[in-house]
Protein backbone atom coordinates (compact mmCIF):
# COMPACT_ATOMS: atom_id res chain seq x y z
CA UNK A 1 0.00 0.00 0.00
CA UNK A 2 2.89 2.28 1.05
CA UNK A 3 4.32 1.32 -2.46
CA UNK A 4 1.23 2.11 -4.33
CA UNK A 5 0.53 5.69 -2.49
CA UNK A 6 4.82 6.61 -3.39
CA UNK A 7 4.52 5.46 -7.28
CA UNK A 8 1.09 7.62 -7.50
CA UNK A 9 2.87 10.44 -6.12
CA UNK A 10 5.62 9.90 -7.87
CA UNK A 11 3.66 9.34 -11.28
CA UNK A 12 1.98 12.91 -10.31
CA UNK A 13 6.11 14.69 -10.05
CA UNK A 14 7.09 12.96 -13.39
CA UNK A 15 3.99 13.79 -15.24
CA UNK A 16 5.04 17.64 -14.76
CA UNK A 17 8.49 17.07 -15.57
CA UNK A 18 8.61 15.21 -18.59
CA UNK A 19 6.16 17.97 -20.03
CA UNK A 20 8.44 20.72 -18.51
CA UNK A 21 11.51 19.14 -20.02
CA UNK A 22 9.96 17.80 -22.85
CA UNK A 23 11.81 14.40 -22.41
CA UNK A 24 9.47 11.80 -23.76
CA UNK A 25 11.43 10.24 -26.22
CA UNK A 26 14.46 9.54 -24.28
CA UNK A 27 12.33 8.13 -21.56
CA UNK A 28 10.89 6.02 -23.41
CA UNK A 29 13.94 4.70 -25.18
CA UNK A 30 15.71 3.95 -21.81
CA UNK A 31 12.18 2.22 -21.04
CA UNK A 32 12.36 0.13 -23.88
CA UNK A 33 16.32 -0.35 -23.86
CA UNK A 34 16.40 -1.55 -20.18
CA UNK A 35 12.59 -4.34 -20.58
CA UNK A 36 14.19 -4.89 -24.64
CA UNK A 37 17.08 -7.00 -23.23
CA UNK A 38 14.41 -10.10 -22.07
CA UNK A 39 15.83 -13.63 -23.21
CA UNK A 40 12.91 -16.03 -23.05
CA UNK A 41 14.57 -19.17 -23.60
CA UNK A 42 16.44 -17.92 -19.79
CA UNK A 43 12.89 -17.24 -18.47
CA UNK A 44 13.11 -18.11 -14.63
CA UNK A 45 16.71 -17.92 -14.60
CA UNK A 46 16.62 -14.14 -13.10
CA UNK A 47 18.53 -12.42 -13.90
CA UNK A 48 20.38 -13.83 -16.85
CA UNK A 49 16.88 -13.25 -18.83
CA UNK A 50 17.33 -9.82 -19.01
CA UNK A 51 14.55 -7.42 -19.10
CA UNK A 52 12.87 -4.04 -17.24
CA UNK A 53 15.23 -5.45 -14.21
CA UNK A 54 16.52 -1.45 -13.63
CA UNK A 55 20.03 -2.64 -14.94
CA UNK A 56 20.54 -0.27 -17.48
CA UNK A 57 21.29 2.34 -14.79
CA UNK A 58 24.84 0.85 -14.37
CA UNK A 59 28.08 1.96 -16.86
CA UNK A 60 28.51 -1.63 -17.71
CA UNK A 61 25.17 -1.68 -19.51
CA UNK A 62 25.54 2.06 -20.50
CA UNK A 63 28.30 1.54 -22.53
CA UNK A 64 26.46 -0.93 -24.75
CA UNK A 65 26.63 0.73 -28.20
CA UNK A 66 22.93 0.74 -28.59
CA UNK A 67 22.60 2.62 -25.49
CA UNK A 68 24.66 5.59 -26.47
CA UNK A 69 22.73 9.06 -24.64
CA UNK A 70 20.82 6.75 -22.50
CA UNK A 71 22.57 8.23 -19.49
CA UNK A 72 21.25 11.64 -19.97
CA UNK A 73 18.09 9.63 -19.69
CA UNK A 74 19.21 8.12 -16.33
CA UNK A 75 20.21 11.19 -15.06
CA UNK A 76 16.44 12.20 -15.47
CA UNK A 77 15.00 10.14 -13.07
CA UNK A 78 17.83 10.48 -10.23
CA UNK A 79 16.33 13.31 -8.14
CA UNK A 80 12.69 10.99 -8.68
CA UNK A 81 14.68 8.08 -7.25
CA UNK A 82 16.29 10.07 -4.44
CA UNK A 83 12.96 11.32 -3.58
CA UNK A 84 10.77 8.15 -3.61
CA UNK A 85 13.80 5.60 -2.90
CA UNK A 86 11.21 2.98 -1.55
CA UNK A 87 10.59 2.14 -5.86
CA UNK A 88 12.70 0.09 -7.59
CA UNK A 89 14.87 1.45 -10.56
CA UNK A 90 13.07 -0.75 -12.48
CA UNK A 91 9.86 0.07 -11.81
CA UNK A 92 10.86 3.82 -12.17
CA UNK A 93 11.82 3.79 -15.96
CA UNK A 94 8.76 2.19 -16.65
CA UNK A 95 6.65 4.64 -15.16
CA UNK A 96 8.49 6.95 -16.51
CA UNK A 97 8.06 5.32 -20.44
CA UNK A 98 4.59 5.01 -19.91
CA UNK A 99 3.87 8.75 -18.77
CA UNK A 100 6.27 10.15 -21.46
CA UNK A 101 4.29 7.36 -24.23
CA UNK A 102 0.87 8.88 -22.90
CA UNK A 103 1.77 12.69 -22.72
CA UNK A 104 3.05 12.17 -26.89
CA UNK A 105 -0.11 11.40 -27.66
CA UNK A 106 -0.23 7.30 -27.17
CA UNK A 107 -2.01 5.25 -25.18
CA UNK A 108 -2.12 4.92 -21.21
CA UNK A 109 -0.09 1.80 -20.79
CA UNK A 110 -2.01 -1.04 -17.87
CA UNK A 111 1.86 -1.56 -16.31
CA UNK A 112 1.82 -3.70 -13.29
CA UNK A 113 4.41 -2.69 -10.83
CA UNK A 114 6.22 -4.78 -8.24
CA UNK A 115 9.64 -5.08 -10.25
CA UNK A 116 13.37 -6.23 -8.44
CA UNK A 117 16.59 -4.44 -9.66
CA UNK A 118 19.65 -6.23 -9.93
CA UNK A 119 21.76 -5.16 -7.61
CA UNK A 120 25.13 -4.93 -9.32
CA UNK A 121 26.54 -4.93 -13.29
CA UNK A 122 27.20 -8.01 -12.63
CA UNK A 123 23.65 -8.68 -13.50
CA UNK A 124 23.62 -6.13 -16.65
CA UNK A 125 22.98 -8.37 -20.11
CA UNK A 126 25.47 -9.04 -22.59
CA UNK A 127 25.74 -6.45 -25.09
CA UNK A 128 24.09 -7.78 -28.07
CA UNK A 129 20.45 -8.25 -27.34
CA UNK A 130 19.17 -5.26 -28.78
CA UNK A 131 18.98 -4.86 -32.78
CA UNK A 132 21.72 -2.76 -34.21
CA UNK A 133 20.81 0.14 -35.88
CA UNK A 134 22.74 -0.40 -39.63
CA UNK A 135 24.52 -2.94 -41.04
CA UNK A 136 26.49 -4.80 -41.28
CA UNK A 137 24.67 -6.95 -38.97
CA UNK A 138 25.65 -9.98 -37.13
CA UNK A 139 25.77 -13.50 -39.24
CA UNK A 140 25.63 -11.06 -42.56
CA UNK A 141 22.11 -11.25 -42.77
CA UNK A 142 19.43 -8.84 -44.33
CA UNK A 143 17.62 -6.02 -41.83
CA UNK A 144 14.28 -8.04 -41.81
CA UNK A 145 16.03 -11.60 -40.81
CA UNK A 146 17.99 -9.40 -38.09
CA UNK A 147 15.31 -7.73 -36.49
CA UNK A 148 13.57 -10.99 -36.12
CA UNK A 149 16.00 -12.95 -34.65
CA UNK A 150 16.32 -10.15 -31.70
CA UNK A 151 12.55 -9.62 -31.43
CA UNK A 152 11.83 -13.46 -31.84
CA UNK A 153 14.39 -14.14 -29.19
CA UNK A 154 11.06 -11.86 -26.97
CA UNK A 155 8.15 -14.07 -28.79
CA UNK A 156 7.13 -10.88 -31.13
CA UNK A 157 5.09 -11.71 -33.93
CA UNK A 158 6.40 -9.98 -37.73
CA UNK A 159 3.29 -7.32 -36.68
CA UNK A 160 4.51 -7.01 -33.02
CA UNK A 161 8.17 -6.15 -34.44
CA UNK A 162 6.99 -3.42 -36.77
CA UNK A 163 4.89 -1.74 -34.39
CA UNK A 164 7.56 -1.38 -32.53
CA UNK A 165 9.91 -0.31 -34.46
CA UNK A 166 7.56 2.49 -35.45
CA UNK A 167 8.54 4.34 -32.09
CA UNK A 168 11.45 4.85 -33.87
CA UNK A 169 9.28 7.70 -35.33
CA UNK A 170 9.04 9.94 -31.76
CA UNK A 171 12.27 12.29 -31.38
CA UNK A 172 14.94 12.73 -33.07
CA UNK A 173 17.95 10.89 -34.34
CA UNK A 174 21.27 12.26 -33.24
CA UNK A 175 25.28 11.28 -34.49
CA UNK A 176 25.85 11.26 -30.84
CA UNK A 177 23.30 8.50 -29.99
CA UNK A 178 22.40 6.16 -32.99
CA UNK A 179 25.50 7.20 -35.27
CA UNK A 180 23.42 7.35 -38.11
CA UNK A 181 22.86 10.24 -39.45
CA UNK A 182 25.58 13.42 -39.02
CA UNK A 183 22.85 16.11 -37.12
CA UNK A 184 23.48 16.50 -33.86
CA UNK A 185 22.93 18.43 -30.58
CA UNK A 186 22.22 22.57 -30.99
CA UNK A 187 21.82 24.95 -33.48
CA UNK A 188 25.26 24.28 -35.38
CA UNK A 189 23.99 20.66 -35.87
CA UNK A 190 20.18 20.75 -36.42
CA UNK A 191 18.35 19.78 -39.89
CA UNK A 192 16.24 22.57 -41.79
CA UNK A 193 13.56 21.32 -40.23
CA UNK A 194 14.63 21.17 -36.43
CA UNK A 195 16.25 24.51 -36.16
CA UNK A 196 14.99 26.65 -33.68
CA UNK A 197 15.10 30.15 -35.48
Amino acid sequence: RAYAASLGACERELRAFIDEENCHPILIRLAWHDSGTYDRALAGRWPECGGANGSIRFDAELAHGANAGLKKAVLYLQPFKDKFIELSWADLIQLGGAIALELAGGPRSPVRYGRVDVESEAGCPPEGRLPSAYPPFPGNVDAATHLRHVFGRMGFSDAEIVALSGAHTLGRAFRERSGVVSEGYGKASATRFTHPD
